[in-house]
């Protein structure tokens, strides 16, 4: 089931007063696996494009470990603006989403995102441990 994102632009009119330096990837630059981990908590996140359409799903793909294991873990997406946090979404429109070792979800960009490079993390708690797996988007028309 794809997620509609809550409009941004409020929040990115806010985060835009501070002086930041915003860095994109370029449109050519192909999808790779995101990783990283917290003492025995691992996690990837593995996006198709750093251009995403709006108003088309778009899929990731977010796997967990604990100690090599699939981890029983929480994950929520935030997103950034010249690295501050401009919303927060729940995974699957799920408050208290949970998972175990692996998920997939659609996301869907509303059209008053286009063009704005964003930071999507993707936030995994297992164990007492968090680990934020971070990808620069730019969505498009």
């Amino acid at each position: 089931m794809a997620r509609t994102l809550r409009p941004i632009a409020t929040c990115l009119l806010v985060a835009a007063l501070a002086a930041c330096t915003f860095v994109t990837a370029s449109a050519a630059a192909s999808p790779a696996l995101v990783k990283a981990s917290s003492g025995p908590l691992s996690a990837t996140l593995l996006p198709s494009t750093h251009t995403p359409k709006v108003n088309v799903k778009w899929p990731i793909t977010v796997t967990a470990t604990l100690s090599g294991k699939p981890a029983h873990a929480t994950a929520i997406y935030e997103f950034l603006f010249g690295g501050a946090v401009v919303s927060t979404q729940y995974v699957k429109s799920n408050k208290n989403f949970s998972f175990t070792g692996h998920f997939s979800d659609k996301l869907l960009f509303p059209p008053d995102s286009a063009g704005e490079p964003l930071t999507l993390r993707v936030v995994i708690r297992a164990a007492g441990h968090t680990v934020n797996l971070n990808w620069s988007i730019t969505s498009h028309t």
